[in-house]
């Protein structure tokens, strides 16, 4: 929040000059509030931290695995199309975040596409002709597409995201990404955003938790280039003798990563003006100080880029051994960060992974409410199994059902 104003005293009697009064001295104040964020937002993305978007509503968002829509049998496919047109009538969520790269493997990588495009196999012409259809049904769609996780085939293993320890282990995102700094990568992944805003209309962008870079990463020549151009040493080594140094190299990947998405975002808004956008956050870049190290993730500078933060609040999937106690502390220092609780949204699993099972729809309700208690006004969760109705639909609706009064169109307006 931007420091208070401190009170003016009275001007001594001798004094000559005379204050402004009130309405004239706010509007003088407002005047210049106007022209510094005007001056700040126009500098080059590098030049300054970010301008936080419009004040949004808050959103409720189911996130729908598109791979099972899919279905090689096309009547089987339309059957399933209609389950899930069918679950969402009425299920009291703004906005579907639908899967728009097909991972069939559960890799979180992505070999396919669901719209035509130049870059990728396309698996099936499913995205926009599901999108249209769920739109039809008053929600918001979102695109749900990786950063960098896209695996254009063996003849471009030079494009790739290297470390210089190997693969790290036990750190969240996937093990093939492209890089974010070798041009041509960068050109592929513009071209597949190109290809799906041309496709047909959307409301927004969700950018997969695929978009990390870990404390040895990217050590490719590609990448070396630009550290060096930026002022760092040209080996990730040399940069590891020096803890300011590596906390530095952080900032700047983070930085680097989201002015790479906003770039793919005004690409797509020259197609599609007034897309919103949203970008999923894991945990650990809240719950542990030196996680921007680790992954290059920032809470503040998320909420300061993105129309809404997607917060992965997975208890299950971190292993802890108390979930409630783990989403009360998470959501007490998430909050704390936000100017606008309501564009922080607070994403719930479904499924333990673990174990292989299924998360009582009754715990989901109790989890939600806890948030709810600690503040939080957005809400999301996955996967959304429209098969056997899970999260069960009557859990859902209690649950959002205070929501409905304040949650928007969470994108536009049906």
């Amino acid at each position: 929040m931007a420091p208070s104003v401190p009170m003016q005293t009275a001007a001594p009697a001798t004094e000559a000059r005379r204050w402004p009064s009130g309405t004239v001295l706010t509007a003088l104040l407002l005047t210049i509030a106007i022209l510094v964020l005007a001056t700040a937002c126009s500098l080059p993305m590098a030049r300054r931290d970010y301008c936080a978007p419009a004040r949004e509503q808050p959103i409720i968002a189911a996130q729908v695995d598109l791979d099972y829509v899919y279905d090689p049998d096309r009547s089987q496919q339309e059957r399933n199309l209609a389950l899930l047109l069918d679950r969402v009538r009425g299920l009291g969520v703004t906005a579907v975040w639908l899967q728009a790269f097909a991972d069939p493997d559960g890799d979180d990588v992505a070999q396919a596409l669901y719209f035509p495009n130049h870059c990728l196999p396309m698996r099936a012409d499913l995205f926009h002709g599901v999108a249209q259809a769920l739109r039809r049904q008053g929600v918001a769609v979102y695109a749900w597409i990786p950063l960098l996780a896209f695996d254009p085939g063996p003849t471009h293993t030079d494009l790739r995201v290297m470390s210089s320890r190997g693969r790290d282990q036990g750190r969240p995102g996937p093990g093939y990404r492209l890089s974010p700094f070798h041009p041509r990568a960068r050109a592929m992944i513009r071209g597949i955003y190109r290809d799906l805003a041309a496709a047909g209309p959307m409301d927004g962008i969700l950018f997969h938790d695929d978009g990390v870079l870990s404390d040895y990463e990217d050590s490719s020549p590609a990448a070396l280039r630009v550290y060096r151009r930026a002022g760092f040493p040209g080996t990730i080594r040399a940069i590891h003798r020096d803890p300011a140094l590596v906390r530095r190299w952080s900032r700047f990947k983070t930085k680097y990563l989201i002015d790479f998405s906003l770039s793919l975002l005004a690409t797509v808004r020259e197609t599609r003006p007034g897309i919103r956008s949203a970008r999923a956050l894991y945990a650990l870049s809240v719950l542990q100080p030196k996680s921007e190290e680790w992954l290059a993730q920032s809470l503040p500078l998320y909420l300061q880029a993105y129309d809404y933060t997607v917060l992965l609040a997975m208890p299950f999937l971190e292993n802890v051994a108390d979930p409630e106690q783990w989403l009360r502390k998470l959501a007490r220092q998430a909050l704390a960060r936000a100017l606008y609780p309501q564009s922080l949204v607070f994403e719930l699993q479904t499924v333990d992974w673990r174990q292989r099972r299924r998360i009582p729809g009754r715990e989901i309700g109790r989890q939600i409410a806890l948030l709810r208690q600690q503040g939080a006004l957005s809400f999301a969760y996955y996967p959304d199994d429209f098969f056997h109705d899970h999260p069960p639909r009557q859990v859902l609706e209690q649950a959002f059902a205070r929501e409905d009064e304040h949650a928007g169109d969470g994108g536009r307006k049906p």
